[in-house]
């Protein structure tokens, strides 16, 4: 699917941005740490995609082992992931009403909801695995480790300065942001079907 070294880090490092979408938490994080200094503020977002970072690492190096647990092949994945990004960037486009109040489950909120489920959420796993799964040397997996840190520093920049940025963009430039994100997620899922679907099917090729 990617021809090159530098190609395949340049491609994962946008589709896992994309579909982390900083944007996305912003408010919520806003919301989250309001009354508190700006330290802890960026100590919540630098522990949160640091979580993140662990998690996504976690899944690009057991990636193949659930497949082979499961004996889940590789298109076949391919398409439910491609699915999954599919419906969640539809969802990026057109959110439902209340999808935005999303509640602190725990004290620790770099882990909950911030890392998880809003960094590091299914989309996220999912696309990091299916990268793992295009994998063909070692370089390509260290080019994949270095898109999945660049992209969860991306995700610390944003947060650190997210005062800053909705005061920029405003709450409907945000929103105009996600929606152009989603219509990224949407495509990066579409791909994956039509890949996973014309390696199962050759004569579709």
């Amino acid at each position: 699917m990617f021809d090159g070294t530098t190609e395949y880090f340049i491609a994962s490092l946008i589709a896992i941005v994309v579909i982390i979408n900083p944007l996305s938490t912003v408010g919520l994080l806003l919301s989250l740490t309001k009354g508190m200094k700006k330290e802890e503020k960026h100590k919540i977002a630098f522990m949160s995609s640091l979580f993140a970072f662990c998690v996504l690492i976690f899944f690009a190096l057991t990636g193949f082992w659930i497949f082979k647990i499961y004996s889940i092949t590789i298109d076949a994945f391919r398409i439910a992931g491609g699915i999954v990004l599919l419906i969640i960037g539809l969802n990026m486009l057109f959110p439902k009403e209340g999808a935005d109040k999303i509640k602190a489950y725990s004290s620790q909120i770099y882990i909950v909801p911030l890392a998880i489920p809003m960094t590091s959420g299914p989309g996220a796993i999912t696309t990091t695995v299916l990268l793992a799964s295009n994998v063909a040397n070692l370089w390509q997996e260290f080019m994949l480790w270095g898109a999945i840190f660049s992209a969860c520093a991306i995700n610390y920049i944003v947060l650190r300065f997210s005062e800053n940025i909705d005061k920029i963009l405003g709450r409907e430039g945000l929103s105009a942001m996600i929606k152009i994100m989603g219509l990224f997620v949407a495509s990066i899922g579409v791909q994956f079907i039509i890949t996973g679907i014309k390696a199962v099917f050759p004569i579709l090729g």
